[in-house]
């Protein structure tokens, strides 16, 4: 058997049917598996939580008389408008939570005003009671804002305490409005519900028609705005005047007079994503056992924690409407101790930033999860000194006293400001019957802070004006001036030394001239001071270059400053950095080449063969003869260069010939002579 799926104007809705669980909704944790948070069956005579606040003809069936002193103020249902119909006897245990009798235009609602944690989702469960008259209105299960001072429900009649009705407002702080809607008129738009929302969260159910027996899904508002369609089971059917018929399989409310006959178990579940997925299933007592009708994923972040309530109502049509068996418990288990801390207060100046000097008041809801008594539980915040609890103690989990909410508060500081935002982080700790130390999770919170009305002008520089040698000194200058309006309060500029100390080391003489605080923390020097419209800030500090320079041969280093600075992190502005230049490290001269001998070697290589090669010695006859040229006529010039006398005293004849040269010739011939053998000899086989 496959899932029937409708889409309604591009909402999405899975209906599965009766009997099958699939999809992203079988998956989710069941109860039992996360942490418990509450447990109040309704059963008794009186309700042992005070956070539990009756509205209008809300009242307990089980209570005889006033409720004790520190209990819920929920009481027994004996006033004339809280008796009309087959309502349960009063004073008779277990009883049941009334909202309405089977009167006409009859509301009531109960509210939980304590907060649940929602940092690991929420799964309640409960049992409702739809019967006894004609099938109006219907149960109505909200969750709010945990932030929310939870006082009132929203519009009655249709809107099932949750939305907006004819201008009435709807719950304050409203996430998630869950109709269980014997009637019919959550799923429309009609009495205004949904004003001023979008297309695409718009009712497809035309006007004000109904579609009776059906669960509907609105989503978050405040006042007049939002609470919009979201998901309903739905689905189109041409033969109703609505156009749409419902998809459950089995029916909301029992038609007679037997509450037991109208058990329908409720589970919600709301997984502790930030955008969670919704799932609601239904056991209709029908022996078939839970069966999920309905599951939508949230286009809006969930609250970090939840309030609750209940709500009831009749018209023209009536109908008693009982609650009985609720529990609270997370989807994923939580710390023993648990801590959310959430910001409580908006800023007073309206909008959405705070600004320097504005207070931000917070909230610390610490739960505890086991079965023990914690004591000596405490909250602690690095940036809170004023946190006040107004307990010690948390009793076991599920019990009225295992939660409560700690106070404390935080003034906005100029580092917030130029930081644009305050984040801090708090745990809390505990100890356990047994002296055992029982520590919490951390739990931050972030609220936005205007940025300062301020602009600072940084200029880096160095007075190194060429290539800096091996020894040097490089002196760096860094200017900071507030060339906005307003203070600037708690400015912090840094300058990253990596890019220089890999070629020069620091000298440890940063001075700032008595304006604000230089600190260095290697590699990097901060400077962190308030500066008054028109103030300068002057930061000095010095390296020394390495000798040898060991690095890339440059000293670079760029000031970072803060946004609204020409020096934000990432910019380009060559005001912000330099550039320095070492002076690269000296080449040893060139060895020129030696002169080849010449002479052969007197022995080969090693491994060569001890013969020597053949060799042409120099000639060792005379050079040869002059010629003897005729001798010029008797009193003639001479023909050739004069005679010049020979060793012997023999003058030689003049024959034109140039001895020195010979002998020059015969040198370079021997050479070249000896430079073939030598390559002849090389070359012989086995040589390489």
């Amino acid at each position: 058997m496959t899932a029937r799926c409708g889409v309604a104007l591009a909402v999405a809705l899975c209906v599965l049917p009766a009997g099958q669980e699939g999809g992203a909704a079988a998956s989710l944790p069941r109860a039992g598996r996360g942490s418990e948070l509450l447990n109040e069956p309704f059963t008794g005579s009186s309700i042992a939580d005070p956070g539990f606040q009756p509205l209008n003809s809300a009242c307990l069936t089980g209570a005889s008389g006033p409720p004790p002193a520190g209990a819920s103020t929920t009481g027994p249902c004996t006033d004339p408008g809280q008796t009309a119909g087959p309502v349960p006897a009063p004073g008779v245990t277990p009883g049941w939570l009334q909202l309405t009798d089977s009167g006409n235009f009859h509301k009531g609602g109960l509210l939980y005003n304590r907060p649940l944690p929602g940092n690991g989702g929420l799964q309640v469960t409960f049992e409702q009671y739809q019967y006894g008259g004609t099938g109006a209105d219907g149960i109505g299960f909200f969750l709010v804002d945990g932030s929310t001072d939870l006082t009132s429900a929203g519009g009655d009649g249709g809107s099932l305490g949750y939305a907006q009705r004819n201008l009435d407002p709807g719950v304050d702080g409203g996430y998630l409005g869950i109709g269980l809607d014997a009637y019919g008129n959550f799923v429309n738009d009609g009495e205004q519900r949904g004003l001023n929302c979008p297309a695409d969260q718009k009712s497809p159910v035309n006007g004000d028609a109904q579609v009776p027996n059906t669960v509907a899904l609105r989503g978050p508002g405040q006042g007049i705005d939002g609470y919009c369609f979201l998901a309903a089971t739905i689905t189109p059917d041409a033969n109703n005047q609505s156009g749409y018929t419902t998809t459950l399989p089995g029916a909301l409310r029992f038609p007679g007079a037997d509450p037991l006959q109208a058990k329908r178990t409720v589970r919600l579940t709301v997984s502790p994503e930030p955008l969670p997925l919704v799932t609601v299933e239904i056991d209709f007592n029908d022996g078939k056992g839970f069966r999920t009708v309905l599951s939508y994923r949230m286009k809006v972040p969930a609250p970090p924690t939840y309030k609750f309530g209940f709500s009831g109502s009749t018209g023209g049509g009536t109908d008693v409407h009982l609650i009985r068996g609720l529990t609270g418990s997370s989807v994923d288990p939580l710390s023993t101790l648990n801590l959310v801390k959430t910001v409580a207060s908006s800023p007073p100046g309206g909008g959405t930033e705070y600004a320097v000097g504005d207070t931000v008041d917070y909230r610390f809801l610490v739960t505890n999860t086991s079965a023990d008594t914690l004591h000596d539980v405490a909250v602690t915040d690095p940036d809170i000194t004023n946190i006040q609890c107004p307990s010690t103690t948390l009793g076991p989990m599920g019990t009225p006293t295992a939660s409560m909410e700690c106070t404390g508060s935080y003034v906005i500081t100029g580092a917030d400001a130029n930081a644009g935002q305050h984040v801090n982080t708090a745990t809390a700790n505990g100890r356990s019957t047994g002296g055992a130390n029982v520590p919490s999770n951390e739990s931050s919170a972030a609220v936005d802070v205007a940025k300062p009305d301020h602009h600072l002008a940084i200029t880096k520089t160095s007075d190194a004006t060429g290539p800096v040698a091996p020894g040097d000194t490089v002196h760096y200058t860094v200017t900071v001036r507030n060339a906005g309006t307003v203070t600037a309060d708690a400015a912090t500029i840094t300058d990253d030394l990596a890019g220089v100390l890999d070629d020069a080391s620091y000298n440890g003489d940063a001075d700032s001239g008595g304006v604000g605080t230089v600190t260095y923390d290697e590699p990097k020097l901060t400077w962190t001071g308030d500066l008054a419209p028109g103030a300068t800030a002057t930061i000095t500090y010095s390296v020394t270059v390495d000798d040898p320079v060991t690095g890339d041969g440059t000293l670079t280093n760029t000031v970072v400053g803060p946004d609204g600075s020409n020096c934000p992190a990432g910019g380009t502005d060559p005001d912000c950095g330099t550039d320095v230049p070492t002076v690269p490290p000296t080449t040893p001269p060139t060895t020129p080449p030696t002169t080849p001998p010449t002479t052969p070697p007197t022995a080969p290589p090693s491994g060569e063969p001890t013969t020597a090669p053949p060799t042409t010695a120099p000639p060792t006859t005379a050079p040869p003869t002059a010629t003897t040229t005729p001798e010029p006529p008797t009193g003639g010039p001479s023909a050739g260069p004069s005679a010049t006398a020979s060793p012997g005293g023999k003058p030689l004849a003049a024959t034109g010939f140039d001895y020195p040269a010979m002998w020059l010739a015969l040198a370079a011939s021997l050479l070249v002579g000896l430079g073939v053998l030598t390559r002849v000899w090389t070359k012989r086989p086995g040589r390489h």
